[in-house]
């Protein structure tokens, strides 16, 4: 048995998510306030049904959580914009431990002598 936590929908979306889903599937559904108990459907065709009723009616900032058989549909707050000036504010400037070399070392370069080695072939 899974559980649909319909909280932040309005109650006009939670009937119209009932009947989307008797439509679209045979489990049984008993509806409690905004809790929809379902029984007869695995978790991921559930919650493949709830992903196409939100995408369906367009209710994007609304999202599924699955925890353990139990389905929230949450509504999703993008975080605020933040202007340039808060960005600039909080970076901390980027100090290297070590400054980096500013050439090769003659001994760190090496060079083939000769031919490359050859390469092995499977057998």
């Amino acid at each position: 048995m899974n559980k649909i936590l319909a909280g932040d929908l309005d109650s006009d979306q939670v009937t119209s998510l009932v009947e989307f889903l008797t439509a679209m599937s045979s489990g049984q559904l008993v509806l409690r306030g905004k809790s929809i108990e379902v029984t007869g459907l695995s978790n991921k065709r559930v919650k493949f049904l709830l992903h196409k009723f939100l995408r369906i009616n367009h209710l994007s900032e609304y999202g599924v959580l699955d925890t353990g058989g139990t389905f929230e549909i949450v509504h999703i707050r993008p975080d605020a914009k933040r202007t340039e000036d808060e960005t600039r504010k909080n970076r901390t400037p980027f100090v290297p431990i070590h400054p980096p070399p500013t050439a090769v070392e003659p001994s760190l370069v090496i060079e083939w002598q000769g031919k490359p080695p050859t390469k092995k072939t499977r057998t």
